[in-house]
């Protein structure tokens, strides 16, 4: 008996926990990963990373499109949708699903570490150990900052929680602010309002996705508003900083720390002057690691591809027009 949805698994990256994929409808069939772009016909892709992701070029999720152009729905193991747009804008007739709050906790988490590592001082310490120097250093509390969070989704309510947890205030600004605060009611403005909020903000969170509008919106005017030894963490995307005017503000303006785990380009050329930027911590986009990565995104294709069977509503519809 024929099944009644076939799945093709694109990509290489993460391995799909076996034990929840036990938990699929009988009749749908999952053709990869590693099967190429598969032979007969099917209904929808599980894009797994791949390509420039995992060390290559090639993308597995063009190629398995072009090989089936029936595919009516795509599931991406991302969150972010700006790298996907200019190749699903070719087949209009794809519904695409993203990975939304997959990554939610330890991205938070990686957040947290950032401005705990920004209060306490903790690249000072180690440098005054690798000089054998006992000083003392005034160190703050995470609960005196007041933090300016970008974007409202999953990471940035996550975020949120835990900020407030330990004290801080926090601003949120989000492209439609009369949706509200989110669950901890937080006070809310728009784009027009990013400006006004960083005056003397000492936290500049940045959890937006990127669109053709949020490229470059955090730039001089921004951070000249930030206050004296602040800092500013970007677990999103590198295009939301202009950067030469963040390597302005490391040099001689307010920011006293960067804390960049995505960028423009990836992998980070060598010659980029942020590796040596005074003040900037990188990392190369691995604020989304997590021993429990494979196993929640094969809980939630898992649930995706049940419903999509079923004929219910998918979850993390992406508008590729609004660009998330």
């Amino acid at each position: 008996m024929s099944p009644e949805v076939r799945c093709l698994v694109v990509g290489r990256s993460p391995t799909p926990a076996p034990e929840v994929l036990a938990r699929l409808d009988r009749g749908v069939e999952l053709v990869g990963p590693g099967a190429g772009v598969g032979g007969g016909r099917f209904d929808c892709i599980w894009r797994l990373f791949g390509g420039r992701l995992e060390g290559g070029r090639q993308d597995p999720l063009a190629a398995g499109l072009k090989a089936h152009p029936e595919v009516r729905w795509v599931h991406t193991v991302s969150a972010g949708i700006d790298h996907l747009g200019p190749l699903l804008e070719r087949y209009p007739r794809v519904t695409l699903t993203t990975s939304a709050g997959v990554v939610a906790v330890p991205i938070a988490e990686f957040v947290l570490a950032c401005l705990l590592h920004h209060c306490k001082r903790l690249a000072d310490l180690e440098e005054l150990q690798r000089q054998h120097r006992f000083e003392a250093v005034p160190l703050r509390e995470l609960g005196d900052l007041r933090v300016v969070l970008v974007g409202l989704g999953a990471i940035g309510n996550e975020v949120a929680r835990r900020a407030l947890a330990l004290g801080a205030r926090v601003i949120a600004v989000r492209r439609r602010p009369e949706l509200g605060g989110g669950p901890h009611r937080l006070p809310v403005v728009g784009p027009e309002g990013l400006t006004e909020a960083c005056r003397g903000a000492d936290a500049l969170v940045l959890a937006a996705p990127l669109t053709g509008s949020s490229r470059g919106m955090i730039g001089d005017p921004e951070l000249r508003q930030m206050a004296d030894g602040s800092a500013l963490v970007n677990i999103a995307r590198g295009g939301l900083v202009d950067e030469p005017a963040l390597l302005r503000a490391l040099a001689g303006g307010p920011l006293a720390a960067a804390y960049l785990d995505a960028f423009d380009e990836e992998p980070l050329p060598e010659s980029s002057p942020l590796w040596t930027a005074p003040g900037a911590h990188l990392s190369p986009h691995v604020s989304w690691s997590s021993p429990h990565f494979a196993r929640r995104s094969t809980e939630l294709f898992v649930d995706q591809l049940n419903r999509f069977r079923q004929g219910l509503p998918l979850l993390n519809v992406a508008d590729l027009a609004q660009g998330y």
